[in-house]
């Protein structure tokens, strides 16, 4: 005696996006319920679901550019043009899937996509100085002071270099970066196995506040965010959850 039929993925998706009548998803809901695997695929995918919304929740509820609203009003003939609502929605899956590869391919600079393009300023930077063997400083942690002091000038506020003792990096020394409207400054850390993470900070991204944003590419990650006028950026080749405490360190000394 066999038993019942598995439950295909395609129902199973039906089911999860809440597309299904009532008849038929009361009917797939007793199935399912007797499915243990059927339960946990859909446990999966609503984590998956919970994961993005607080990645790229707030990209959704952002006003489509106007560049991108010209555009599509063009492309789109009168009798057909989606509803807004669908827009929105289009444009918040387009970020998401830009968000995942546009550090291989490089992002387009836009006044729409301001902190896009501060993370990927700060990855640049990582990737280039700390494979640095002879120069990876500009200033090295000897004379932080003096370094503190000079990149404050530079930047027209004033900067820290955060301590990292706690977490195992200690401060090698730091830069002055060319940024898009005014410098930005980079501060260089090295544990005692030669680990190194870069804090990347630049006087740019608006007055408003932001929460932290997660970047990656390949190995390493990181996490931007917004704060009183300045645009920071932890990054390295470490996992996500040691780089995120170093990231909550450096804005509880930063502010």
């Amino acid at each position: 005696m066999t038993g019942p039929d598995p439950i295909r993925d395609e129902d199973l998706i039906a089911f999860h996006s809440g597309t299904l009548g009532k008849e038929a998803h009361d009917a797939l809901s007793a199935r399912i319920a007797a499915d243990p695997d059927a339960r946990a695929t859909l446990a999966e995918w609503d984590r998956q679901d919970a994961a993005l919304a607080a990645l790229y929740g707030p990209v959704a509820k952002e006003p489509l550019p106007e560049q991108l609203r010209a555009t599509l009003d063009a492309a789109a003939p009168p009798p057909r043009r989606p509803p807004a609502r669908l827009l929105a929605a289009a444009f918040a899956l387009l970020a998401i899937g830009a968000t995942a590869g546009w550090f291989a391919a490089g992002v387009m600079r836009s006044p729409a996509a301001p902190a896009f393009a501060i993370a990927d300023d700060a990855l640049r930077a990582h990737v280039t100085y700390v494979a640095e063997i002879a120069h990876p400083v500009e200033v090295a942690a000897d004379q932080a002071d003096h370094l503190v002091q000079w990149l404050s000038k530079r930047l027209g506020r004033d900067i820290k270099a955060p301590d990292f003792a706690a977490e195992g990096f200690l401060l090698m020394g730091g830069r002055l970066l060319p940024g898009a409207e005014s410098p930005a400054a980079l501060f260089m850390y090295e544990d005692d196995t030669g680990r190194r993470l870069t804090l990347y900070a630049l006087p740019e991204g608006g007055a408003e506040n932001s929460a932290f944003q997660f970047l990656s590419s390949g190995e390493t990650q990181g996490f931007y965010w917004h704060d009183a006028g300045l645009s920071y950026a932890v990054i390295g080749d470490l996992d996500r959850a040691r780089l995120r405490t170093i990231a909550l360190a450096a804005y509880d000394q930063l502010i």
